[in-house]
C-alpha cells in the first residue's frame, strides 16, 4: 500500500509538470512568490475539498471451469455511500481549464447475489470495496461562471470477493464450500461534471464517474458432493457525488 501511495504522488507531480510545460511553451515551471486573490474568473492553482455521494454497480460471476453440471452466470448490484477528500491543481488559459485531481476515501460498495436451481444448485457471490483512490486529468471550459469538464484516469479500491456453494446436483448433501480473495484492485474511470463559484475561494461541484475494477478468479475446493469450480467475478459501477472545494493560490506553477 505504501508503494502504491508513493506511485500516486509521483504520478501527480509528473502530470503537473507536463501540463505546466504545455501551457508555458516548454519553460520549466517555478514556484511563484506572489499571492493571487481568488475570484470567480481565477481558477488557477491548488485546491482542496471533500465529496459525498452514492455508488451503484454490477458484479457478474461466471463459472469458467470445474465439475459443475450446470453453466452458471449471474449478476447482482452492490451499492453504497461514497465519501472522501480531494486534492487538485488547475492551469487556466482564458476560458480553458486543464487540471489534475486525486481522491482518497471510502467507496462503500457492498452487495451479494446468487444462482439457484430447485433441488439442483445453490451458489452466491458477494463483493465489498472500501478504501479507494483516483488520479485523473480534467479538461473543461468556463461559461458564465460555470466550469463544464470531462475527467478520466486511474481508480483503485481495496476489494473483497467471495463465492459460496451449497449444492451441485440433485443428490448433493449438506456441505458448503467457499472461496474468497481480498486485495487492492486497479482499474480506470471516466466521467464529467460541472463546478461553480460559491463565494470567494469556495466552489461547489456535482460529478458523475463510471469505473471498472476488472475481474478476479476464485476456485472453490471440492467437498462432499460438490466438486471444485473456478469463478470469474467482474466489477464495475457508477458514482454520483457532490463536492465542495477551496482554492488556495499562494503557490502556483509558473503562472
Amino acid at each position: 500500500m505504501r508503494r502504491l501511495l508513493l506511485a500516486v504522488c509521483v504520478a501527480f507531480i509528473s502530470i503537473a509538470g507536463a501540463a505546466q510545460q504545455a501551457f508555458a511553451g516548454g519553460t520549466p515551471y517555478a514556484y511563484g512568490t506572489d499571492f493571487y486573490p481568488p475570484s470567480s474568473s481565477n481558477w488557477g492553482g491548488f485546491y482542496f475539498g471533500a465529496h459525498l455521494g452514492g455508488t451503484w454497480g454490477s458484479s457478474t460471476a461466471h463459472d469458467v471451469g470445474g465439475t459443475s453440471i450446470l453453466y452458471d452466470s449471474w449478476s447482482f448490484s452492490p451499492s453504497g455511500v461514497v465519501a472522501g477528500a480531494t486534492l487538485g491543481y488547475n492551469w487556466q488559459n482564458g476560458p480553458v481549464i486543464l487540471g489534475v485531481e486525486g481522491d482518497l476515501g471510502n467507496l462503500g460498495l457492498a452487495g451479494s447475489g446468487g444462482y439457484y436451481v430447485p433441488f439442483g444448485y445453490d451458489a452466491s457471490t458477494s463483493t465489498d470495496a472500501n478504501f479507494y483512490m483516483t488520479l485523473r486529468g480534467r479538461l473543461g471550459v468556463l461559461m458564465n461562471g460555470w466550469l463544464f469538464y470531462f475527467t478520466g484516469g486511474y481508480i483503485g479500491a481495496d476489494t473483497s470477493v467471495s463465492v459460496l456453494e451449497a449444492c451441485n446436483n440433485i443428490f448433493c448433501g449438506t456441505p458448503v464450500v467457499s472461496a474468497s480473495t481480498s486485495g487492492f484492485r486497479n482499474g480506470w474511470t471516466i466521467g464529467g461534471g460541472l463546478e461553480t463559484t460559491l463565494q470567494g475561494a469556495w466552489t461547489a461541484k456535482v460529478e458523475y464517474l463510471y469505473y471498472d475494477l476488472g475481474s478476479v478468479n476464485l476456485t472453490t475446493p471440492p467437498g462432499g458432493a460438490i466438486g471444485a469450480n473456478t469463478w470469474n467475478v467482474e466489477t464495475d459501477g457508477s458514482i454520483v457525488r457532490v463536492g465542495i472545494n477551496y482554492r488556495f493560490n499562494g503557490i502556483r506553477f509558473g503562472q
